[in-house]
């Protein structure tokens, strides 16, 4: 059974709750106080979050001190771990939460779904999708898409080498040992070294859309969508890189030339264009 080591309070839709660090190094939030708070019944969303296989192992009862008519009792309660606590107030009906709160909810819902779809479309999409998906992106979004890339995976990375991965997939009963063989060698050669900056992965973009229209006004490859994942693959190929922000900056020249080779393929005995002469910028580290 977890005990509780300390409590720290915070605020939350208006309301003073307390995250209970436990035990086990995680924390936790009263399930009865939340729902309270929302005005929704506690029983029936701890038979909800029972019922769902993605939070289950989230929920668990630690034994507190509770009031008792003039006193205190010792009793078990259920507690929600503070990590579910996004995803289980995503699950709920906005529609029985309070009044007074229920645009609150509502936006909440809603940023959380647009979260998760900048968080894992990189997962979802073919890349032929994904890049004409990307072109119609405001440039913040871009920007957002290409920094929630690279989190998805820098937490694979943390998950392997954590043994998560491991862990929940030996509780959904599956194997792993391929799964370990396969990333081995890609482990052993992860490395930290300085990646491009902001401003050179700008440039790197849009030397990226030049070939990829080169591509598509040469038609070889068509439709243009097609034309610019393909050279985003081709990119990433090259230089072995998940997503294109993950260039190492010492091979930024490297990656300008190699593009700069593709689009004379395209666009042979013509000049390129000017961006290619724009030159890159040096590290802000």
């Amino acid at each position: 059974m977890l005990s509780i080591l300390q409590g720290f309070p915070f605020e939350f839709y208006g309301e003073t709750y307390t995250a209970l660090l436990a035990s086990d190094r995680q924390f936790y939030i009263r399930l009865d106080e939340i729902c309270h708070a929302l005005g929704i019944d506690p029983n029936s969303q701890r038979r909800r979050i029972q019922s769902d296989e993605a939070i289950s192992d989230k929920l668990v009862n630690i034994a507190v001190e509770t009031p008792y008519q003039n006193s205190t009792r010792t009793r078990e309660v259920a507690f929600l771990n503070l990590r579910a606590l996004p995803y289980w107030l995503g699950t709920i009906d906005a529609s029985r939460v309070r009044e007074e709160i229920r645009a609150k909810v509502i936006l909440f819902k809603r940023d959380f779904a647009e979260t998760a779809w900048f968080v894992y479309r990189a997962d979802i999409l073919p890349p032929e999708l994904a890049a004409e998906v990307e072109r119609f992106d405001t440039p913040q979004e871009r920007e957002l898409a290409e920094l929630m890339a690279d989190f998805r995976s820098l937490k694979k990375k943390v998950d392997l080498l954590s043994g998560r991965v491991e862990k929940e997939l030996e509780r959904l009963g599956l194997k792993v040992d391929e799964l370990n063989s396969r990333y081995a060698d890609i482990q052993a050669k992860v490395v930290a070294e300085a990646a491009i900056n902001s401003q050179q992965a700008r440039l790197i973009q849009r030397l990226i859309q030049e070939v990829g229209e080169a591509m598509f006004q040469s038609g070889k490859v068509k439709p243009r969508s097609l034309a610019h994942a393909r050279i985003q693959q081709e990119f990433k190929d090259y230089f072995q890189i998940h997503i294109y922000t993950a260039l190492p900056e010492r091979r930024l020249q490297e990656a300008v030339d190699f593009l700069a080779s593709r689009w004379r393929h395209y666009k042979p005995g013509q000049p390129l264009p000017a961006v290619f002469h724009s030159g890159s910028q040096p590290s802000l580290g």
